[in-house]
């Protein structure tokens, strides 16, 4: 009786092991699924160029750009290289515009003027959070009065932004997938009409564009048509990506260069109408749209 139970339970025991056996080989055949691909890091340098015709009271005017873009996480860098234009005296314009959306600055500096400008990209109130402080404060000439001594302002009634318009119509709809030299692309169309209760006519625009599926909105084509209602002319512009590179631009690239001076205001960073520029001291750190901590 007792070999019986013996063998009983060596065979018993060879079953157990046996299922253990199959259920590990099963799960050593069983495909491991696939790691999840690194994403792209939002930064690339690219080459681009932009043609530009304007119609204005029968005369046609057109012009071309040659552009350098470069993006690093929250900068984005768009050179002006070379304007040109057949039928419009352009003077050498060289600019570089940086936008740092995480501390919501425009840097704009010329290489020609060698003159630079920093200010807000978007109002405090849309871009939210504490307003960065100027690159080079100033005291100022008097005191500002306290918070308790400032004159209480009465509550006023908002007006509607649609309350002057006579016509408004938008439209945004996706055209498909495609690919735009050599980058899968998102087509997109956009149509816009409207017209204030001022206005003899209605404005149009229209735009269609690729947009790098890999990059957070980058345009790598793009085409709009602009009408305005309030003065008789017609405006089209074609911009397309020539070649890019996914390689992360060092950060040198988007500080100001050394030696330039403030200009008052954008215009005279393009065509260098001093007042009393600035100086950048050494001593003084370079005011530079840093990259925001993600």
């Amino acid at each position: 009786m007792s070999n019986v139970y013996g063998r009983r339970a060596m065979i018993s025991a060879a079953a157990i092991l046996g299922a253990f056996t199959l259920v590990d080989a099963a799960g050593a055949q069983t495909p491991r699924p696939a790691p999840s691909p690194v994403p792209t890091p939002v930064a690339f340098s690219a080459h681009a160029h932009a043609n530009v015709t304007v119609v204005a009271q029968g005369t046609t005017y057109g012009g071309s750009l040659q552009l350098g873009v470069a993006q690093r996480t929250n900068l984005t860098r768009i050179d002006i290289l070379s304007v040109k234009s057949d039928n419009l005296p352009i003077p050498p314009i060289v600019v570089t515009a940086v936008l740092d959306r995480g501390a919501n600055t425009l840097t704009v500096w010329n290489d020609t003027t060698k003159q630079y400008r920093v200010q807000p990209f978007l109002p405090q109130s849309l871009a939210g959070g504490s307003p960065r402080p100027s690159p080079t404060p100033r005291p100022s000439a008097t005191p500002r009065p306290s918070a308790s001594a400032a004159p209480v302002r009465p509550v006023t009634r908002g007006h509607s932004p649609f309350a002057d318009l006579e016509v408004l119509s938008l439209t945004l709809k996706m055209t498909g997938h495609t690919t735009t030299s050599g980058m899968p692309t998102t087509g997109l169309s956009f149509d816009l009409q409207v017209q204030r209760k001022v206005d003899k006519m209605v404005s149009h625009v229209t735009a269609t564009t690729q947009l790098a599926d890999e990059f957070a909105i980058f345009p790598m084509a793009l085409d709009v048509s602009v009408e305005p209602g309030m003065a008789p002319l017609s405006a089209k512009l074609s911009y397309a990506v020539d070649d890019i590179a996914r390689t992360a631009p060092p950060l040198e690239r988007f500080a100001i260069p050394a030696g330039y001076t403030e200009a008052p205001s954008l215009t005279a960073v393009l065509f260098g109408r001093r007042s009393v520029p600035m100086p950048m001291s050494s001593a003084a750190p370079m005011p530079s749209p840093s990259p925001s901590p993600r």
